[in-house]
């Protein structure tokens, strides 16, 4: 692997594993799963696959990021802001929208440096979320899911939309990131006592006792 890529990786992985030991002390981990704006880029995942969610409305969970301390960047700004491996640059002296950064796209491992080649991805997709639970929560409960970081990644627009709304059984990232990719899934449906389908959840069991014998 390339040492700057590497190295880029390393630093990209320290805040993942702080939010899986995070969770971990809240108790989110392990056992089995429950029954102001501005942005200069449209919304993630476009690539929402909604054929079959004919009830699934973006609109109820998300229209923008939000800027919730008001310092005129919003979430995704910030996430570019905190997760580039050096100093970003601004469209203009406002400081509100990032254009420039080096970031690790973890799905593909290849390394961006325009933010416009980045989408924020749901991890666990909101169209799959409402197929599986999400369709009975209150209108803040799903815009409270939105922004949960746990569930959050930058990463390339066109591989966010080639994954959609696609469960584990049909998308999964690069191999070198399929054990972190299995925790985010399990940690997050976990907490939010989500309906993963058997399909889905036997893949994440499979990565996950592959993973914990390395």
């Amino acid at each position: 692997m390339d040492e700057r890529l590497a190295n880029a990786e390393n630093k990209a992985m320290k805040p993942l594993i702080s939010t899986y030991v995070s969770l971990l002390l809240l108790g989110f981990a392990g056992g089995s799963y429950g029954q102001s704006f501005e942005g200069t880029k449209p919304l993630a995942e476009y690539g929402d696959n909604v054929s079959g969610f004919p009830d699934y409305q973006r609109d109820e969970y998300i229209s923008s990021w939000i800027d919730e301390d008001g310092d005129c960047q919003n979430l995704r700004h910030g996430m570019l802001i905190l997760h580039s491996q050096r100093e970003v640059t601004f469209t203009n002296s406002n400081r509100c929208a990032v254009t420039e950064g080096l970031w690790l796209d973890p799905y593909l491992g290849k390394l961006i440096t325009m933010a416009s080649d980045l989408d924020v991805d749901h991890v666990i997709p909101l169209a799959y979320v409402h197929a599986n639970g999400g369709a009975d929560w209150s209108i803040s409960n799903k815009q409270r899911f939105v922004v949960d970081e746990t569930n959050l990644l930058l990463v390339d627009d066109g591989e966010n939309q080639s994954k959609g709304a696609k469960g584990p059984s049909e998308y999964l990232p690069r191999k070198e990131f399929q054990c972190a990719y299995a925790q985010i899934w399990q940690l997050v449906a976990t907490k939010y006592e989500l309906e993963v389908p058997h399909t889905d959840s036997r893949v994440l069991l499979n990565i996950s006792t592959e993973c914990s014998g390395l």
